[in-house]
């Protein structure tokens, strides 16, 4: 922590900028994070705190042994005015003893299947080197293959592929998605389908398969798996789209020699996808006014959604320093994204701006929202910042209504209202349909509602414009008075 180096060069400052939001009182960034929370960023090889190399940027390299503290409010802001500097005292100048190369780990991979992973040191380029293998049988089992197999990897009579030579397809797909996530910039989102496809489906039956190995056999019959197990073609897809990533960032970089992925094929899913049912008018007021009398936290937003067709990310991330109230508009520029349980806060899902004209009973809606919100602070002895979030459970509004929060009350508000499979799909994506859908009908310009949504006309006019039945039913009287008319 107290290490020395060289002034951080443009590259680097690049780099740290396309991942930090500067928009805000607070800086945050939306890069990947540690397991604490904070944020991280690789620098020369090395894993380094986004907060120290922002503190690096801004005054040069720090000498001795000096932590980087981060901001007091969020632990992703990288604001330097928010930054303070603690000095170390160590007790003693002896180094810490590193942990033992070989330390191992046992991950489920499903019911009496165990995946066993050695720490094998690092290889001349410093990356960390990795050795799996699947074991079957108990717990106790796994265990005592992994103490017999740390043994070997300590004792040299296992060793890692060396670099250059073959690498299994765990290893391969463990160096793309720290590309993906680093390089790339995929959506957290997209990254969490992707391991989640893989590691429930694929890793087990060819996880430890040599990437130069792969046939096209063992590949129909590992997604043949997942076709009879009755997948949807876009979880199929999420293991699709890795491998082939992986394969083509491991030809690039001369870790593989084939690509077995050209040519391939998914199976058709036996799942039918289901389309989504669009309110009418009726069924919508009905939901906003049970959303007022059993789910009051929630009916705001599912307001401030039926008006302006936001994602559910986008409601998620409404800063009140985004209203414009005396204008009437706002401006959507960042979402929420919480898949697999970790909150991001990134930019929208096009990566563009866009101002949203908003009527005066929304108007009227939201400044009673935060006056309330408001009240509720002061009771709690909270202060809410000028950026804090405008639908927040926390008194201080500076953690976000997390947006399978969202869903899961509306599926309660569904349950307790009695709306059935029948009826209409009382989620936010329906209402974001109901809302491009209601203009259409109304006769609105296409490229109005499109850019209002944040998205082209062609999605517009494919995914988010539904038949109604009222729309349907004005249709045939205006078809038959013309055929009909004496």
């Amino acid at each position: 922590m107290g290490d020395t180096g060289k002034p951080l060069d443009s590259k680097v400052r690049e780099a740290f900028e396309s991942k930090v939001d500067r928009s805000g009182e607070h800086h945050m960034w939306l890069g990947s994070r540690t397991r604490g929370g904070g944020g991280q960023i690789r620098v020369g090889g090395k894993l380094r705190t986004a907060a120290r190399v922002a503190w690096e940027l801004e005054h040069g390299p720090i000498e001795g042994d000096v932590r980087v503290n981060g901001c007091p409010q969020y632990s992703l802001c990288v604001r330097v005015e928010h930054l303070s500097l603690t000095a170390l005292h160590r007790q003693s100048t002896k180094r810490p003893a590193r942990a033992r190369r070989g330390g191992g780990s046992i991950t489920s991979l499903g019911p009496q299947r165990w995946k066993i992973t050695v720490d094998a040191g690092r290889d001349e380029t410093g990356r960390r080197r990795r050795i799996s293998r699947t074991i079957h049988g108990t717990k106790a089992q796994a265990s005592q293959a992994l103490a017999a197999f740390v043994v070997d990897v300590a004792e040299g009579r296992v060793r890692p592929t060396p670099p250059g030579g073959s690498v299994s397809i765990d290893d391969l797909v463990a160096w793309y998605l720290e590309f993906a996530a680093e390089v790339r910039g995929l959506e957290h989102s997209t990254l969490v389908g992707y391991k989640d496809a893989y590691e429930t489906w694929l890793t087990a039956e060819i996880g430890t398969t040599s990437a130069d190995r792969l046939t096209p056999a063992s590949l129909d019959k590992a997604f043949g798996k997942m076709r009879k197990a009755g997948l949807s073609h876009s979880r199929m897809n999420n293991g699709r789209a890795l491998l082939a990533g992986a394969y083509k960032w491991g030809r690039r970089h001369q870790k593989v020699s084939i690509n077995p992925l050209l040519g391939f094929e998914l199976p058709t899913s036996s799942q039918a996808p289901k389309a989504t049912a669009v309110p009418e008018i009726d069924e919508l007021l009905s939901l906003l006014r049970g959303a007022d009398e059993h789910e009051p936290d929630l009916a705001p937003v599912l307001k401030l959604a039926a008006t302006t067709g936001m994602r559910r990310g986008e409601l998620a991330g409404l800063r009140r320093d985004r209203l414009s109230l005396d204008r009437l508009e706002l401006v959507v520029d960042t979402a929420v994204n919480d898949a697999g349980g970790e909150v991001v806060i990134k930019p929208t899902k096009t990566k563009q701006s866009r101002i949203v004209s908003l009527d005066e009973g929304t108007i009227a809606m939201l400044v009673d929202h935060l006056d309330a919100m408001d009240k509720r602070a002061v009771q709690c002895g909270a202060e809410i910042p000028e950026d804090g979030f405008v639908f927040s459970l926390d008194p201080s509004c500076i953690e976000p209504m997390r947006p399978e929060l969202m869903s899961r009350r509306m599926r309660q508000l569904r349950k307790t209202l009695g709306i059935g499979k029948g009826d209409f799909d009382a989620s936010i994506l329906a209402l974001r349909k109901w809302t491009s859908t209601e203009l259409m009908d109304a006769g609105f310009n296409p490229s109005a509602i499109s850019e209002r949504q944040g998205h082209s006309v062609q999605v517009m006019l494919h995914h988010y414009s539904s038949r109604r039945r009222s729309a349907d039913r004005a249709a045939a009287d205006h078809l038959g008075s013309k055929v009909h008319k004496q």
